[in-house]
């Protein structure tokens, strides 16, 4: 079990962590100080329901990524595939803000066969006196999901190119969907999904726990917004999602949402391991920081991939070839949300591992 450090900030700090200053970088410092204020971008990285499932073991010349499981969603993720995929984005943030400060990272994924929750060990291997690549470490600041209506302006070819190369090999592939047919496709599968999840009791007690009032002091979770509930009703969100049928109007807006889109991405991989899934959230991040640059907007509907049968009825597809991992919307809307809470470094950080 992980055992995070405790700091004496506290969760007033909840939005604190976006306002990252470049300038505070040691670039004359030891390795390990580099390495930790790098981590300063990771938490910035997206996670389902904003869990946040990551823990960090800092070394002398080194530090450690672990799946943190006292926060996994045991209904929505029971396997821990998205926690896993998750902390996958959470490495690419700091691999992409490493390579922004002229850092080269050594990456040693699963180094310890009999701890599972180890994912990753990252050393610094060299380091070049240069200047920052700002237009990354701005994208990683400023990049927001927005759960907002799309504009059905249509990607470009190129555009959709850039967002779906390949940062580097074995990594998940980018698979476009958006001919009629296939968002007809899409609006039955969430739809379908939607009806399960909002059916089932344990769904939504999972849900309410990681529902946030507005103006919430605490360091994670979603606010209730984001899934329709606005206004007076967003201060009891919890108790509205635990007492009430909601998934037909869940569902109504989820077929707003997908016929207000440009496009959609599947993320697929070749397998369905830890390594895969840890893989697809590293390429989930160097997708979300291209199209932060290129002023596209990007949000989830992981339904689909979240409820095993209709998982496979995507994958079914003609155009999917793969195991399905993540479902995102695409497009473009002048909207600016506000950023989400996240946890403070020090309050992520490991002080002890216990049986």
């Amino acid at each position: 079990m992980l055992s995070a450090q405790t700091s004496k900030n506290d969760s007033s700090d909840a939005l604190f962590p976006w306002s990252v200053d470049a300038g505070q970088f040691p670039q004359n410092g030891p390795g390990i100080e580099k390495l930790r204020f790098l981590l300063r971008y990771a938490i910035l990285a997206p996670s389902n329901h904003n869990t946040q499932p990551w823990a960090i073991r800092v070394q002398n010349n080194s530090i450690e990524l672990f799946a943190d499981r006292s926060r996994s969603l045991s209904n929505s993720d029971p396997f821990d595939r998205e926690l896993i995929i998750s902390c996958g984005a959470f490495l690419g943030f700091f691999r992409a803000a490493a390579h922004a400060f002229g850092c080269s990272l050594n990456i040693e994924r699963f180094p310890d066969r009999m701890n599972e929750d180890l994912l990753a060990k990252i050393s610094l291997s060299s380091a070049r006196n240069c200047a920052p690549d700002y237009a990354v470490l701005q994208a990683i600041t400023s990049r927001r999901t927005n759960r907002h209506i799309f504009l059905p302006t249509p990607l470009s070819s190129e555009q959709k190119q850039i967002l779906s190369m390949p940062e580097h090999q074995n990594k998940a592939a980018v698979i476009w969907l958006e001919t009629k047919e296939e968002k007809a496709s899409l609006v039955r599968m969430i739809m379908d999904a939607d009806k399960v999840q909002f059916e089932d009791p344990s769904f939504l007690r999972e849900l309410a726990s990681w529902l946030r009032p507005p103006a919430t002091s605490a360091a994670d979770g979603v606010r209730s917004s984001s899934i329709g509930i606005s206004g007076l009703a967003a201060y009891v969100a919890p108790l509205i999602v635990r007492t009430f049928d909601m998934g037909e109007g869940r569902a109504a807006r989820d077929q707003d949402l997908i016929k207000g889109s440009a496009a959609f991405a599947v993320f697929t991989t070749a397998f369905d391991t830890m390594r895969d899934w840890l893989l697809c959230g590293e390429a989930l991040c160097d997708f979300l920081l291209r199209a932060q640059q290129l002023d596209i907007k990007v949000s989830y509907l992981n339904q689909p991939c979240e409820v095993s049968e209709i998982r496979f009825r995507l994958g079914m597809l003609d155009a999917v070839h793969g195991i399905p991992q993540l479902l995102l919307r695409v497009g473009r809307n002048e909207i600016a949300p506000p950023p989400t809470p996240r946890r403070i470094v020090d309050r992520i950080i490991v002080a002890a591992l216990k049986d």
